[in-house]
């Protein structure tokens, strides 16, 4: 499956770049995403587009969106996301509810005692630990291919109320690299 990841960069972080940001170019800052996410290959993508948004490039012509150049596309772009890791964290505690799996105790009592009686049983056991472990790596920050979304500045997936305050109070510090990844 393709996945739209969004990979925030805040500018300084470049090291070519110092104190002269402004001068900084789209390259540098699709370049220096790139290698700031490299590491998760294998992990969050087996395969990606880095140089244009891939499938997606008829909505990002430019897989570079710089929040100074428009501050609501921006911001917009982060809520999708954000609204997008709240959907699977939804969809997890959903299979976790509707298979009686909400209660960790028991979840775990059965993943010890691993004696499900049918291939339905253990299906759904395999499941509901797949879906514990994105809930918890969605809520710790880990990214993954299902948080569509990387913060190089802090090293984590986690969108909160924090980083729309520091874009929107500096926008000419921040930058926005579209990938196209496969996973």
């Amino acid at each position: 499956m393709h996945f739209l990841h969004r990979i925030l960069v805040y500018i300084p972080d470049i090291c070519c770049v110092g104190k002269n940001y402004p001068s900084v170019t789209k390259q540098q800052i699709r370049s220096y995403a790139n290698n700031q996410t490299e590491c998760f290959d294998g992990h969050v993508f087996d395969w990606r587009e880095v140089d244009t948004a891939g499938r997606w490039s008829y909505k990002y012509p430019e897989n570079v969106l710089l929040a100074a150049d428009d501050p609501v596309r921006f911001q917009e772009e982060l809520q999708t996301a954000q609204s997008y890791q709240l959907e699977a964290m939804n969809q997890a505690l959903k299979y976790l509810e509707d298979n009686d799996y909400l209660d960790l105790k028991k979840l775990a009592a059965a993943v010890m005692e691993d004696a499900q009686d049918s291939p339905s049983d253990q299906y759904s056991l395999s499941m509901a630990t797949y879906y514990l472990s994105s809930f918890a790596d969605l809520i710790q920050g880990s990214y993954s291919y299902n948080s569509f979304f990387y913060d190089t500045h802090r090293s984590t997936s986690r969108l909160n109320k924090q980083v729309f305050e520091e874009i929107q109070a500096n926008s000419q510090l921040w930058a926005l690299v579209i990938f196209d990844c496969h996973y």
